[in-house]
């Protein structure tokens, strides 16, 4: 099975972008969000510069990393569409493009941009998604029935003075601060705030900011202790069906001392390369599979490396024979051909050597097939002795 990064179909992608988004990102300073339709929020007040017309969602969510990764999931959106990707200030006057998420025929689309935000990177804002005026953005949405419906709100808290993306921030106070987080749960609204390092016996006034500047009050966070460390936890912030956006503002004497966003705190790692055996078609037994050629073959391998390059290997296959590479996605929806040939000698041994397929900053997840004609001769696998 293959397991990279890329732009891909979502079908392809929601699996493996998923456990990108498990529990161990919510104590790194990092941004996760459900996306929600711009016209659906109403806490703390409605926004106003949605398209006039909205595109259907039925799911969807962003996230930010602390290695400056930027992913991006949409299920039931508009179909066949695409959606410009920006990082906009709560106050919708600055903005960040970082791309655009293209939809399929069922109106789902996955985006992802490996180290979009550069390390040392501070931000804050929302996460929009626009087509024809704002259709999607961040925030945070409460289940109508105590039943999950949608991932939580995740921000991190950083420095309102650190904060360069996609702008700086004015009126900040100077407070210390070496951690911070917040956590909205969605199936019954509770609320936690954290903060690590802040200035010692200060008591912070949490609240949700609209982009207009509405505010709702959230409660108060500390006293701080010694450390500077306090937190804020309330079991039901947020009524049932709450549909919200804005920015968590923690303030101290009416200065905005901390702000939701995330921090670019990690370098960024590249991905691992992805490989696998290959095996005759015909031998394998579990799964018993169909549609399988005879061709012989005494070993083979294919090799995807980091820049999305692939290289197969045959040894005693089928003499002088064309075969062609082909990507088989998880999900059955078709298989890709891959444009790559991999024609064997007199022994039946091939060597392709490095061919360029997937694209850049790519997720996919399946596996390859090698063909001649319409069989599936070599496939992706391995056997037990």
């Amino acid at each position: 099975m293959f397991h990279s990064r890329r732009n891909w179909p979502l079908a392809l992608l929601v699996a493996p972008i998923a456990l990108g988004l498990a529990s161990g990102l919510a104590r790194a300073e990092t941004f996760d969000a459900p996306l929600l339709q711009c016209k659906s929020v109403a806490s703390p007040a409605a926004l106003t510069t949605c398209a006039s017309v909205q595109d259907p969602l039925k799911r969807g969510g962003a996230t930010i990393n602390d290695q400056g990764d930027v992913t991006v999931i949409v299920i039931g959106a508009a179909t066949n569409t695409a959606y410009a990707v920006s990082l906009v200030s709560n106050d919708g006057t600055q903005s960040t493009s970082i791309g655009n998420l293209n939809t399929g025929v069922a109106g789902d689309g996955a985006f992802r941009k490996d180290a979009f935000f550069k390390f040392g990177t501070v931000g804050a804002g929302n996460v929009v998604l626009s087509h024809g005026g704002e259709q999607f953005v961040t925030g945070l949405s409460i289940s109508s029935n105590g039943l999950e419906s949608t991932r939580d709100f995740q921000p991190a808290l950083v420095r309102c003075t650190d904060v360069t993306a996609p702008g700086t921030l004015s009126s900040c106070g100077s407070d210390s601060l070496t951690r911070g987080r917040v956590d909205i749960e969605n199936p019954d609204g509770a609320l936690s705030i954290n903060v690590t390092g802040a200035r010692p016996s200060t008591s912070y006034s949490a609240l949700l900011r609209s982009p207009g500047g509405t505010t709702t009050a959230l409660g108060t966070v500390g006293p701080t202790d010694k450390a500077g460390n306090g937190m804020l936890v309330v079991p039901s912030a947020f009524a049932a069906s709450t549909i919200g956006s804005g920015a968590i503002v923690l303030q101290s004497s009416s200065t905005d001392e901390f702000v939701s966003g995330f921090k670019v705190d990690q370098k960024f790692v590249r991905p691992e390369v992805s490989a696998s055996n290959l095996v005759p078609c015909g031998s394998v037994t579990d799964p018993i599979l169909a549609n399988c050629g005879s061709d012989p073959l005494d070993r083979g391998s294919y090799e995807v490396n980091a820049a999305g390059d692939l290289n197969v290997r045959l040894a005693g296959a089928s003499p002088s024979t064309n075969y062609e590479l082909f990507f088989r996605p998880l999900d059955d929806s078709g298989d890709v051909d891959t444009g790559i040939a991999v024609p064997t000698n007199t022994l039946g041994n091939a060597d392709t050597g490095l061919k360029p397929f997937f694209s850049a900053n790519t997720v996919a997840s399946g596996t390859f097939v090698v063909k001649s004609g319409t069989f599936d001769e070599f496939v992706a696998g391995y056997e037990l002795h």
